[in-house]
């Protein structure tokens, strides 16, 4: 799968668009909490754009937000057209890593699954790496999730 060619393909505006990029840049550089808060602007600047909903479902994942998160993602894959399915996997993994990551591994299996069914004729490889990662889940000490990450 690649991203879209034509960027027109995408909803959203110039100014989403530009939130979600200042939102993507804040959670690379290990800010979270400020990454939330942008990408919450880049929704409120327009709704259907899909990529400030996903920058949002990240932040909420780092913060240690999982439920919030696993929500996030669903609303940014559907979000994205229908031909988009680089955008929804993109989307789809993120919250089934967001599950790995919290310990979660029943929820996590099952959106890798979803993820798999949706890249497999297209990402045989990418499969293959999913299914190890799937392998590698932990549950957290009593089924609990881990502690959230402190805020910035």
């Amino acid at each position: 799968l690649r991203a879209p060619q034509n960027v027109n393909d995408v909803p959203g505006t110039p100014q989403s668009a530009e939130l979600a990029t200042q939102a993507a840049v804040a959670q690379m550089n290990g800010r979270p909490a400020e990454a939330l808060a942008i990408a919450e602007q880049g929704i409120r600047a327009d709704p259907a754009d899909p990529w400030p909903h996903y920058n949002q479902a990240v932040a909420l994942a780092e913060l240690g937000r999982v439920d919030e998160a696993s929500a996030a993602f669903l609303d940014a894959e559907r979000r994205f057209y229908a031909n988009d399915l680089w955008g929804k996997s993109v989307a789809l993994y993120g919250r089934a890593h967001a599950y790995a990551q919290a310990g979660r591994c029943a929820e996590a299996r099952q959106a890798f699954s979803q993820y798999t069914a949706l890249v497999g004729g297209y990402e045989p490889k990418t499969v293959a790496l999913v299914h190890r990662y799937e392998g590698e889940c932990r549950t957290s000490p009593l089924g609990q999730q881990p502690p959230a990450a402190p805020a910035n």
